[in-house]
């Protein structure tokens, strides 16, 4: 493995961990402070047009969750391979 592919794969296993620190805080829905501020600005403009998307594509009963983290993670941890 190169350096760039190597550094590539480091900061997406980074992106994949922020992803899941995100929905963990979705979840629990803290008081919002400077770092859940930035991980929204990190997290939110990726996930956002996967939401759309899934508004689209999904059957309403399927809508009650939201599916975008782990379509994120997956699409990630796919690029990871890839790579």
């Amino acid at each position: 493995m190169g350096i760039i592919t190597g550094l590539i794969d480091l900061v997406l296993m980074v992106f994949e961990l922020a992803v899941i620190v995100h929905f963990v805080i979705s979840l629990i829905k803290p008081a919002s402070n400077k770092w859940i501020e930035l991980l929204n600005s990190i997290v939110e403009p990726v996930l956002k047009p996967i939401r759309k998307l899934l508004v689209e594509k999904l059957p309403a009963k399927y809508q009650t969750f939201d599916w975008s983290h782990l379509v994120l993670i997956v699409v990630v941890a796919i690029i990871r391979i890839i790579l």
